[in-house]
């Protein structure tokens, strides 16, 4: 790890839609910025990003490129891909850690404020084959991909604590040609299946053993007991995991009982001087649109505290 410091008003450790947009705000303050960004988003495997006002339809990994172009443009703003090691306490502010990667350097910066904006790891059921779907016929989010599966047969399933099942079976009945819902009565209860079996959604009981495909193509889902029920696409509704190891023990935030950082509406923790922002606070995983706009209000919110008024 390198020796030299160097001391920036805010580190940004996340280069997502919300920890980007959060940079471009506080540069157009005058304000130094770093943004760490691991390289590793979340939406790595899918093709397009849905939704974004003048971007629909883009390559998530376009869409970032975009961003970075917009941020680097001001000259108290650098972005840098590293994997931040360690952030600990630097009198009122930051020291931070970072592991240089794609030929980067390693860097040892200090910072007044530190905006987390990591996203969230996602923790899929123990399917073996879905990963080689995620992103093509198996998406996590309803509101950015269920317009591009419609008139499909559908499936939707998710993780053992998996609460709004429900909900996403009921939206795509309006999409899809055929849902089905793979669901426990621990995840959807007698009286809501009734409700969704009126909207003609089959509530199937059973546990799934896999998902199943030719040619790099959904063809079904497999429960336990060897019956294949046909689906051409699929939604999955995962855990989630906050991304903040780094952090030294005194400066983990509070968290929900989801696991997200509890924040104010714009992004202040109980920490001083600690924020997060996008998916890392309540609701969670949000469209990509709205996880940038609360990093731009995060950003107002640093710069304003910043100023003592």
């Amino acid at each position: 790890m390198s020796t030299a410091s160097e001391h920036y008003d805010v580190v940004i450790v996340g280069g997502g839609p919300a920890g980007l947009q959060a940079a471009l705000i506080l540069a157009r303050q005058l304000r130094r910025v770093l943004v760490l960004d691991s390289n590793r988003p979340r939406h790595s495997a899918t093709m397009e990003a849905h939704g974004f006002l003048s971007r629909d339809n883009i390559p998530p990994n376009e869409l970032r490129a975009a961003g970075r172009e917009s941020v680097e443009q001001y000259e108290t703003a650098e972005i840098q891909f590293a994997v931040v090691q360690r952030v600990s306490r630097h009198g009122d502010g930051f020291e931070i850690e970072a592991r240089g990667v794609r030929g980067s350097r390693d860097r040892l910066v200090t910072a007044d404020r530190l905006i987390l904006a990591t996203g969230l790891r996602e923790l899929f059921p123990p399917l073996p084959t879905l990963r080689a779907f995620y992103g093509t016929h198996i998406h996590s989010c309803v509101v950015c991909d269920a317009w591009n599966k419609r008139d499909a047969r559908i499936a939707v399933f998710g993780v053992p604590e998996a609460a709004t099942l429900a909900y996403r079976a009921a939206q795509l009945s309006r999409i899809g040609s055929h849902v089905t819902l793979f669901a426990s009565e621990q995840q959807v209860g007698d009286a809501e299946a009734e409700r969704l079996r009126e909207l003609g959604v089959v509530v199937d009981r059973r546990e799934i053993d896999d998902v199943v495909g030719e040619r790099a193509q959904l063809t079904g889902v497999r429960t336990a007991d060897g019956e294949v029920t046909e689906v051409e696409a699929a939604f999955v509704l995962p855990g989630f995991e906050a991304q903040i190891e780094f952090l030294d023990d005194a400066l983990q935030p509070e968290r929900s009982e989801e696991g997200l950082i509890v924040a104010d509406d714009f992004g202040r923790t109980a920490v001083p001087n600690l924020y997060a922002t996008g998916e890392l606070t309540a609701p969670g995983p949000e469209v990509l649109i709205i996880s940038a706009g609360k990093g731009a209000r995060t950003a107002i919110a640093a710069h304003k505290d910043a100023t003592g008024f």
